[in-house]
């Protein structure tokens, strides 16, 4: 048994039933091994979080050549990436918020998410702010997008599409209405809606660096 075979069993138990299934005892039960085992390699609960993270951030981590000098497009692969991670492991967002420390992944990550913008020749600083404002852009898309994923949530015949359409009938609320009444298979689906949106925010963020 190796660190990685353990922080592989600990994810296959977190994409399989939740971050909160994650303990000590069940990794090792699903190792085949006693608790204790697993001491060998890791200190605490709390390093294996923090080895997890850092395996999150790793499947983010793109090949060199995808970063060119067209920052646009850099920083929406990276967008693209960071998407796809989260929607194969929804509970990512609940572990990176309660672990502060950071991985050599999400070093390169963030290097490369820094390099991804070389082509607008801004300060550091700047560099940032615009990564912080992709990075939760993307974020908040997939978290709204975990939600909304399973059509018994939200069709117009759930308990929930229901009971939106009953209540904004009782309070009036014209615009929703008009928009409660469209099947939800006939909005863009999640990809388009995401590379939509994620253009309109590239495209504030050159108009207000570069004025085009």
């Amino acid at each position: 048994m190796t660190r990685d075979d353990i922080v592989a069993a600990a994810m296959e138990l977190a994409n399989s039933e939740g971050l909160d299934a994650v303990s000590m005892r069940r990794v090792a039960s699903r190792l085949g091994v006693g608790p204790m085992a697993l001491y060998t390699h890791i200190d605490s609960k709390d390093d294996l979080f923090d080895l997890l993270a850092d395996a999150l951030a790793g499947e983010i981590i793109l090949d060199e050549n995808d970063l060119t000098a067209d920052w646009r497009a850099s920083i929406t692969r990276v967008a693209r990436s960071e998407r796809a991670m989260i929607k194969r492991h929804p509970w990512a967002t609940d572990l990176v918020g309660k672990r502060t420390t950071i991985g050599p992944n999400a070093l390169l990550h963030i290097e490369q998410s820094l390099k991804a913008l070389d082509g607008l020749g801004i300060s550091p600083a700047r560099a940032t702010q615009i990564v912080q404002a992709v990075d939760q852009y993307t974020t908040g898309f997939v978290l709204r997008e975990t939600l909304a994923s399973s059509p018994e949530s939200f069709g117009l015949e759930s308990p929930t599409g229901t009971y939106l359409r009953d209540t904004a009938t009782q309070a009036g609320h014209q615009r929703l209405m008009k928009l409660l009444a469209h099947d939800p298979a006939a909005l863009p689906d999640p990809d388009e809606s995401f590379e939509q949106g994620l253009r309109w925010l590239l495209e504030g963020i050159a108009r207000d660096i570069v004025g085009s």
